[in-house]
């Protein structure tokens, strides 16, 4: 009898404890766009300003090994145009929207519009997937047609 007890106390610690674990996944597509919406949100578009800077350099002893890297102030990450940014956006809200087709029509004018843009990468990895998952669905789809 303690036996069985403990048989089923076992078997029902093992079902809650994995219970969490069968929560819906989120798959990579929409993963990958949350964490890019996140990225977009952080871009700020790039204004012309009326600034003047200057630059100086300091003169040090020379370093032969070739080890370390120079680092140059506000060299980060390269600006981001207001519009860019804001056909960047359409294409994120294709995606929200569910719109699949009119998201890759965006993304591919975007590649096309501003092949210069520090945007393209997200741009192609967002097309890539995008298409990607159109094809899985098609071919689940027909599968089930069948």
């Amino acid at each position: 009898m303690i036996r069985k007890l403990i048989i089923v106390f076992g078997i029902l610690t093992l079902c809650i404890t994995t219970a969490p674990a069968q929560e819906k996944k989120e798959s990579g597509v929409s993963s990958w766009f949350r964490e890019l919406q996140k990225k977009i949100d952080i871009i700020a578009p790039r204004k012309s300003l009326s600034v003047s800077t200057g630059v100086a350099g300091v003169r040090g002893a020379k370093d032969d090994n070739g080890r370390s890297k120079l680092y140059w102030k506000g060299k980060g990450e390269e600006p981001v145009t207001e519009a860019e940014l804001a056909e960047f956006k359409e294409g994120l809200a294709f995606v929200e929207a569910g719109k699949k087709g009119e998201a890759i029509h965006e993304f591919e004018e975007f590649l096309q519009q501003h092949p210069d843009s520090a945007l393209v990468p997200d741009a192609r990895k967002s097309l890539d997937m995008m298409k990607a998952d159109a094809k899985s669905q098609e071919t689940s789809a027909t599968a089930q047609q069948k």
